[in-house]
């Protein structure tokens, strides 16, 4: 919990650094500026992956240090006996996570770029319809959503965060659809037609 309550300055900073975070992790994946970076890194796809990934796990420890500061993030568990309902909720979104992981593999994508970094073997991806997908179009965006608001949430500094991280997974979610869409054309949309973003929601 917070030792003292944080001022406003506190968490209009606290969201800046979130939004800069977010904003930046998603403009490394831009397609224009991705295909620029990789040229002068000479870097292929999967590569430029793992660099991104690796980016990201170091830059996020700065942003989690100052959420920290301000009495956010951490302890990240509910009191109580809520912490069943936290962890049953955490164990589902793990779950959903890597059941969905499992099956983007077998569509031939390599999330983090471990598998293909330095794999000379172009990658050929095909339009994943089974097991979590199946179900919902965006199983990892649920699960991430799960995870951010299943954990606790003592002052307004955790609902800032949470509330930014929510809108930075919505975007992701706006985002790659478009991409899709681009990618696979009216296999995707008849998909979709089919499949709704989760469970319940076309």
């Amino acid at each position: 919990m917070p030792h003292a309550s944080p001022s406003p300055g506190d968490m209009l900073t606290l969201a800046v650094v979130w939004a800069a975070w977010c904003g930046l992790h998603s403009l490394l994946l831009e397609r224009r500026l991705r295909a620029f970076l990789e040229r002068i890194t000479h870097l292929s796809i999967p590569q430029y992956r793992l660099a991104y990934s690796v980016f990201s796990l170091m830059s996020i420890y700065p942003v989690l240090k100052y959420s920290s500061y301000l009495g956010a993030i951490f302890p990240v568990w509910w009191p109580g006996a809520w912490l069943v309902l936290q962890l049953a909720v955490w164990a589902v979104a793990v779950g959903l996570l890597m059941w969905a992981s499992w099956d983007f593999s077998q569509g031939g994508f390599d999330l983090a770029g471990m598998k293909a970094a330095f794999d000379k073997t172009p990658e050929h991806h095909r339009l994943i319809t089974s097991g979590a997908y199946a179900h919902m179009r965006h199983p990892m965006h649920l699960a991430a959503f799960l995870v951010v608001w299943a954990r606790a949430h003592y002052g307004w500094p955790d609902v800032i965060i949470s509330l930014i991280l929510s809108a930075y997974i919505a975007l992701g979610t706006w985002h790659e659809e478009a991409r899709l869409r681009h990618q696979f054309g009216e296999a995707y949309r008849a998909y979709a037609r089919k499949v709704g973003l989760i469970p319940f929601l076309k």
